[in-house]
């Protein structure tokens, strides 16, 4: 777990546990403050799941909102699994008949979290069945509100974390409307122009009848099925025309494998609008700048190219890796399109022929770039992880700018694992112990 992410975690408990200590017994503290935190989270995630343009905007795109949503989804099982275990039910209800009610409808909240995060960790459940039981994190969110406002509670009516608590709820709740609303959200009706295969993808141009809303390179969109309730997946767009939208796919997935073998010219399917905040600059007015490709990472630099003209401004170095030149489906494209453009510096390193990128070969890449050039990394983990580690070993203070979209990784194994490691540990110190203790007697 990062530092950053430990601090805030830790820095929520504690604000619960401020807001509600000066009006709670002792004994309910923890609690109560559990509690108010698995609350507040949910809401967030809900908050975040809305996609209102400016949350966005202050989370500094979508998959940062992507990322804060793991973490408060962790943040709200752990706060409703400790409420679950310490809360002790007492004093008055909103409407007292009602208070029973509220505390199983509490019980049955807090399981609902549990099996959605079981479903995230298993990455083997197909993805639209995923996706369908991860909505259900809206009515189990109105199971907590009510379990909130109406269970047998001490803290008071009308105190300030009641009052929060109300305020949450709604916001929530309005939340997760705007997400419902979202999905009868009218859009584009484009058809498959031209399809182009390669090992293990396709490129694929959609056209529209009708203008497009316009995108800037680096943005993304989705496609669905023209189907009703088709699911709709999101992809780097690659570039277009005022009516025309390419996309370079591979096949990672249930989805995309069935799309990379069946489409066709003239297909029909559902466009989004482009979004994203991963934003390559293009103009004149540019920084330094160094892109780093992997795979169909080179998608945003794609539509970056197409949009660029030649000039003689700030450099632009374009390290594009690849498996083979037969896996990389662009890559003609963009060699044609770095040929016209003296600004762009282009780096091609394929695994093949024992060219693969090492960190010698990168680091001696970067001490051609200037100290303070910005990083625009799209590509695997590993890769984002090597150039990271060189930019800082070699000197480099520019911002490095990344996307990382991982439906699947709402909640990680791996962070839960960490979470519970010193709890683990302190149980098994306990037991080693008492055990101690017993064969001493």
């Amino acid at each position: 777990m990062p530092k950053k992410t430990l601090l805030i975690v830790t820095g929520l408990i504690a604000a619960h546990i401020a807001l509600v200590a000066p009006f709670t017994p002792l004994a309910s503290i923890l609690p109560a403050a559990l509690g108010a935190l698995s609350m507040t989270a949910m809401a967030a995630t809900l908050i975040l799941a809305a996609r209102w343009r400016v949350v966005d905007r202050i989370m500094g795109g979508p998959d940062k909102s992507y990322g804060a949503h793991r973490w408060l989804g962790i943040c709200a099982l752990g706060g409703a699994l400790g409420h679950w275990a310490l809360a002790d039910f007492s004093g008055a209800g909103l409407v007292p008949f009602l208070a029973d009610s509220a505390e199983g409808a509490g019980s049955i909240a807090a399981t609902g979290l549990i099996f959605m995060t079981a479903a995230a960790m298993v990455r083997v459940i197909p993805y639209h069945l995923w996706k369908a039981s991860h909505m259900l994190m809206g009515p189990i969110f109105v199971l907590g509100a009510f379990h909130t406002l109406f269970v047998a509670s001490p803290l008071s009516l009308g105190t300030l974390p009641w009052a929060v608590m109300v305020v949450t709820s709604v916001a929530g709740c309005v939340a997760w409307g705007q997400t419902l609303l979202r999905k009868v959200t009218p859009t584009r009706l484009v058809t498959v122009a031209s399809v182009t295969p390669f090992d293990g993808g396709v490129d694929v141009t959609l056209r529209a009848d009708a203008p497009l809303p316009r995108f800037r390179p680096g943005q993304f969109s989705t496609l669905a099925q023209n189907e009703a309730r088709a699911e709709a997946h999101p992809f780097t767009i690659a570039g277009g025309t005022e009516t025309e939208r390419r996309f370079v796919i591979r096949a990672a997935g249930d989805w995309t494998e069935a799309f990379v073998k069946n489409v066709t010219v003239g297909d029909q399917l559902r466009l989004g609008r482009g979004v994203g905040r991963f934003l390559p600059q293009t103009g004149t007015t540019r920084s330094e700048q160094v892109w780093v490709a992997g795979g169909v990472g080179i998608t945003p630099f794609l539509a970056a190219l197409e949009k660029m003209e030649p000039d003689h401004g700030p450099r632009v170095t374009l390290i594009y890796c690849i498996r083979s030149r037969e896996s990389a489906g662009a890559l003609e494209d963009v060699e044609r399109r770095v040929l016209q453009l003296p600004q762009v510096d282009l780096h091609v390193i394929s695994d093949c022929g024992g060219g693969k990128l090492t960190p010698a070969r990168l680091a001696e890449i970067l001490r051609g770039v200037g100290t303070k050039a910005q990083v625009y990394l799209c590509g695997p983990e590993g890769l984002k992880e090597m150039v990271v580690t060189q930019w800082a070993a070699t000197g480099k203070t520019g911002r490095i700018h990344s996307e990382r979209f991982d439906f699947r990784g709402a909640y990680c194994l791996s962070e839960l694992i960490y979470l519970g490691k010193p709890v683990m540990e302190a149980a098994s110190e306990m037991v080693a112990r008492q055990r101690a203790t017993v064969a001493g007697r």
